[in-house]
């Protein structure tokens, strides 16, 4: 259905079911379930929000940065595939629809126009066109002010409407893409920075104002001239006034001097810029409106730069806090309502605005070579340099950092040097090393997961439509989530007990099989295997509990397959940071193990993780001390994140 909701309307492009709808009254009254619309601030509506955009210049510079940086974004689309890859498709129609929305504006109008809507009112609409193959062809953006969300008690929301005057337009769900900032006062509707600071922009407006009124005076007394006596005669009245107006009136007669004879005396009744600490007044509303937005103040020009790392630092934190969050919006609407609607295996995705911290990157770099926590080689794969490319050069190094050592002999006497009589400082600062490697680790685990449970979603709702019978073949998901997690499990290992044997990763992560002993390989594949399991047998359970009142119920397929998307949905967010915590330290610590046991390492002790989640029991635990091959390994609950250091005489 195509939508052109502009002032002057072009009717040719209009089916005819929707210019019967202009004919018909008003189908729905606000108040038939409970539910209520948005409701405006006392003095302000839709359109005073829109207006005031172009009326109060420091909002102007933080919406339009904002949109314009948002429109600038690069986008690519993705093909899911197997074992957790990805294929970026270079030519698709949905593409093209995000580069041509509409015969009358450009991908980037589009979306610096919902940017300035979300700014401004914390929401958008976009009006889904679809062609003769049922695809989305064109995309429209409403404006919020005539845009109405038609409450349902059984499906939240039963439609929306577009209303001008008396008439209005009926619009399914299926055909509106609504991206809000959701109102804590009402779900249904939006709410943006300018709605929170409308206060502060009617200060700015009226003391912009005052300010322009003050230099063009517009005949209002700034003072009252007092004549004794009787009230001279009309001419003379008039005379004075325009000898006063010629000599006084205007921004280019301010402070001349005034004589005044036969007694007159002058009041002043205004008072002055200074008087009401004018300056002030408008710069604490500039910074009110500038932190709505959360724009650093050197981007818009209200501040000195300063040095170059203060402005790269501005950078960044808008980058990260501002746009990013903008662009994640837009991404997380698409790839939900969007993108399924041309396939459900593709996705949207941004270019990453946030520009990289390369000077803490190189601060870190330097630090933890230093203290021997991360390798020269190490150092040169952060920074972007490949290790073997660089081999055979000389380099600088201080007499305290000691060179390679590949044997496993003086590895050891490394890792004794590295750990014998570490501080608790020393242990904390392993702690913090180790969490935020294995942090990175789980993202690998999360990725994966969120792929399984879509297909596995995909396969059950697919059983469910066609044969009644909502559930997965056990096995095979066993089988397929098995042969996922083996890599990654692998991966993790390898890593650990390379780092704990070299100090660097191997040359070609490739052949990392070859280093691992059997009984190695071994423990990896059982883990996978009992992991999937798991992971299977859980959603097994759950999922027929999930769907038991639905059942009991007696709903249809399209409620039943909702309510599988809503148990996969929940259960991705709530059991994949689990799972990919505590199989990272799991394999991680077995890894390390095995590094331990090759350096010929006897004893290890228990070093309880040194944050927030720290329980009873790992705690308990720290500082203990066992034989390698009785002690107790980590995790030792789900996300438990502990390790073991080695005993070193």
């Amino acid at each position: 259905m195509v939508l052109i909701l502009l002032n002057k309307m072009n009717i040719k492009s209009i089916p005819t079911r929707l210019l019967n709808m202009f004919k018909l009254p008003l189908p729905y009254r606000l108040g038939g379930s409970g539910l209520t619309e948005m409701r405006i601030p006392p003095g302000w509506n839709y359109q005073q929000y829109l207006e005031i955009y172009g009326q109060v210049g420091w909002l102007f510079g933080a919406v339009s940065l904002i949109a314009n940086s948002v429109a600038d974004s690069d986008w690519s689309l993705y093909q899911r595939q197997g074992q957790g890859k990805y294929k970026e498709i270079e030519e698709h129609p949905l593409l093209d629809l995000l580069d041509f929305v509409n015969p009358f504006q450009t991908g980037y109008q589009f979306r610096l126009m919902a940017q300035t809507y979300l700014s401004l009112l914390g929401e958008c609409f976009i009006v889904l066109d679809y062609n003769r193959l049922g695809v989305p062809a064109q995309m429209w953006l409403a404006p919020p002010g005539f845009m109405h969300v038609i409450p349902s008690a059984e499906k939240y929301i039963s439609h929306y409407e577009y209303r001008r005057g008396t008439q209005a337009i009926r619009l399914e769900t299926a055909e509106v893409i609504h991206i809000l900032d959701p109102n804590p006062a009402n779900p249904y509707r939006g709410l943006g920075a300018t709605q929170s600071i409308s206060s502060d922009l009617d200060s700015e407006r009226y003391a912009a104002r005052y300010q322009s009124k003050l230099f063009f005076n517009d005949a209002r007394p700034g003072m009252v001239i007092k004549i004794p006596g009787e009230q001279p005669p009309t001419e003379e009245r008039e005379q004075l006034y325009k000898e006063w107006n010629a000599k006084f009136r205007g921004w280019g007669n301010a402070y001349k001097t005034a004589f005044l004879w036969g007694g007159a005396d002058v009041s002043n009744i205004t008072m002055t810029n200074r008087d009401m600490d004018f300056t002030r007044l408008r710069t604490a509303t500039k910074n009110v409106i500038l932190a709505a937005y959360h724009i650093p103040l050197s981007l818009i020009g209200a501040a000195e730069v300063g040095s170059r790392a203060r402005a790269e630092a501005d950078e960044y934190i808008f980058a990260k806090y501002t746009i990013k969050p903008a662009l994640q919006r837009l991404r997380e609407a698409y790839n939900e309502q969007l993108c399924p609607l041309f396939d459900d295996k593709i996705e949207l995705d941004f270019e990453n605005p946030v520009p990289e911290d390369r000077t803490t990157l190189v601060d870190e770099c330097e630090r933890m070579v230093r203290a021997g926590v991360y390798t020269r080689e190490f150092a040169q794969e952060l920074l972007g340099h490949s290790p073997t490319d660089m081999k055979g050069g000389t380099y600088l190094m201080p007499m305290n950092i000691l060179p390679e050592l590949a044997k496993s002999v003086v590895a050891a006497s490394k890792a004794k040097q590295l750990y014998a009589g570490l501080s608790e400082e020393s242990k904390e600062a392993h702690w913090r090393v180790y969490a935020a490697k294995t942090e990175g680790e789980e993202r690998m685990f999360v990725k994966v997961l969120k792929r399984l449970f879509n297909e596995q979603q995909d396969e059950v709702i697919a059983n469910l439509r066609q044969f009644g019978n909502a559930d997965f073949d056990e096995i095979k998901a066993t089988e397929h989530f098995a042969d996922a997690f083996k890599p990654i499990i692998h991966e993790i290992y390898q890593e650990h007990y390379t780092t704990t044997i070299e100090g660097l990763k191997p040359e070609n992560p490739h052949k990392q099989a070859e280093f691992l002993a059997q009984d190695a390989l071994e423990w990896i594949a059982t883990r996978s295997l009992s992991l999937a399991k798991m992971v299977n047998g859980t959603t097994k359970d759950e999922l027929r509990v999930a769907l038991a009142e639905g059942f009991r119920l007696g709903e249809g397929t399209d409620k039943l397959a909702g309510r599988i998307g809503e148990y996969y949905r929940n259960g991705y967010e709530r059991r994949a940071p689990m799972v990919a915590r505590t199989e990272t330290i799991a394999a991680s610590a077995e890894g390390t193990r095995e590094g331990y046991k090759d350096l010929g390492v006897k004893q290890v002790e228990w070093l309880t993780a040194i944050d927030e989640r720290q329980c009873p029991d790992c705690e308990a635990l720290n500082g203990e001390r066992w034989a390698l091959d009785e002690a107790t390994m980590p995790p030792l609950h789900p996300n438990c994140r502990c390790c073991h250091l080695p005993v070193l005489d």
